[in-house]
């Protein structure tokens, strides 16, 4: 693989990230993050440190009562903060919020925000946002799988208000971006289009209301990468060009990884890097090549760190 060298994306993220702390035995670790920041400093990327998402960017999405709930808990000692995790109608129990949470959350939000801003000002062109907690499953009052707050969802709403027109979300995690689809629906948000894949049942309801503007990609367990590629091309591109987006963000879960503890996908290391330049060359068509990636699941270290190796490397042509 080729190191890329012109054009490399900027790398937001902010080591508050790391004061989110799990229950050990989930797959959601520090250790993620800390292996990708390693990686980017050491091949020079250029790197942004995240502010944190605003009180309004947060409540551009999520119900005042359930931001304040997450901050409530990440006051409490840690006795208060267990029973309340456990007890919580808002937060699935395995999410956790403990006393780093609340910030962040708030700066893997600001993350994407900044991000957003920074590409529609023309700042930057391509950037790569290294978050923790994960946002694509957090809803308008509810946080679920590993996530606290909607970051792509927030960051997307940025971008509208930072002169975006309309704006598509990418998610190819292996679980559906539900939460972002819920607050789309919430929201009535017919500007942003959604196209989401996942591996077939995880998180996806088919009784979910359908919308022109939420395009649903379920791949069959066991695919490899040419029935992806294949359910892309005739599902996700051809949406994509219809909508004609201003900016193209991505919601980017590497755990369809044939190595990742969560999965039942074939894909490769390198075939993230494929998938990624349909996105890429769709961008150079669309809108001017504006992508803002997010980072969402991905749960083996050394799978990660290659998927996003070849992630970055296609953000770069």
């Amino acid at each position: 693989m080729s190191d890329p060298v012109n054009m490399k994306p900027t790398i937001y993220y902010n080591d508050l990230s790391l004061g989110h702390v799990l229950y050990p035995f989930f797959s959601e670790k520090p250790k993620r993050f800390q292996r990708l920041i390693a990686f980017f400093k050491s091949l020079d990327f250029p790197i942004a440190i995240s502010r944190k998402a605003t009180q309004d960017e947060l409540l551009s999405v999520h119900s005042k009562e359930y931001v304040d709930h997450v901050r409530a808990i990440s006051q409490q000692s840690l006795l208060q903060a267990f029973v309340t995790n456990t007890l919580s109608s808002k937060i699935q129990w395995y999410t956790r919020v403990s006393k780093g949470s609340y910030l962040a959350a708030q700066v893997s939000a600001g993350a994407v925000c900044q991000a957003a801003e920074d590409t529609m000002s023309g700042k930057t062109k391509r950037s790569f946002c290294v978050v923790r907690p994960p946002g694509h499953h957090a809803g308008v009052e509810n946080g679920e799988g590993f996530c606290l707050f909607n970051n792509i969802a927030i960051g997307a709403m940025s971008a509208l208000n930072n002169g975006a027109k309309r704006v598509a979300i990418i998610d190819f995690d292996r679980h559906h971006g539900n939460g972002t689809e819920a607050i789309i629906k919430h929201y009535k948000q017919e500007n942003i289009l959604l196209i989401s894949s996942f591996q077939a049942g995880c998180k996806y309801s088919h009784d979910s209301e359908k919308l022109p503007n939420i395009v649903p990609i379920s791949i069959p367990e066991h695919s490899e990468f040419s029935t992806v590629k294949e359910l892309y091309e005739q599902q996700a591109l051809p949406a994509l060009y219809d909508f004609k987006p201003d900016l193209i963000l991505i919601s980017a879960g590497f755990d369809m990884h044939v190595d990742d503890p969560l999965t039942n996908i074939k894909l490769e290391s390198k075939d993230f890097l494929d998938l990624t330049r349909l996105l890429v060359n769709a961008a150079n068509d669309l809108c001017e090549g504006r992508i803002v990636s997010a980072l969402e699941g991905g749960y083996d270290v050394e799978a990660l760190k290659e998927c996003v190796a070849y992630h970055v490397e296609a953000l770069t042509e």
